[in-house]
């Protein structure tokens, strides 16, 4: 009868990782923090409106990269406006392929 907690245990840990990919894959769908755009520029920033300059990244955005199971390629901006500093992502993005417009 020892089986029974052990199993119980992987059910609720199977649990747990298929809601947080369910739930990454809704954030993705919705689009919650990817590149924002407008008339004047292709990355625009979320407070003021004005472009972000691309920055390095830090190494806690690489570990987020891979608990988030790479579906996000997230990059790490600054706003000289307003000084805004976070990571966006690019809703188009497909690993290994290319931008067209490049």
């Amino acid at each position: 009868m020892s089986y029974t907690g052990s199993l119980d245990e992987f059910l609720i840990i199977f649990i747990i990782v298929l809601f947080y990919v369910l739930l990454l894959f809704i954030i993705r769908s919705l689009g919650l923090g990817s590149k924002k755009t407008n008339l004047t520029c292709n990355n625009c920033c979320p407070d003021c409106d004005s472009a972000l300059n691309r920055i390095k990244r830090l190494y806690k955005d690489k570990i987020v990269y891979h608990i988030t199971f790479r579906i996000f390629d997230s990059k790490r901006y600054i706003c000289n406006q307003c000084g805004w500093e976070g990571l966006r992502w690019e809703k188009k993005y497909k690993p290994g392929e290319k931008s067209k417009n490049n």
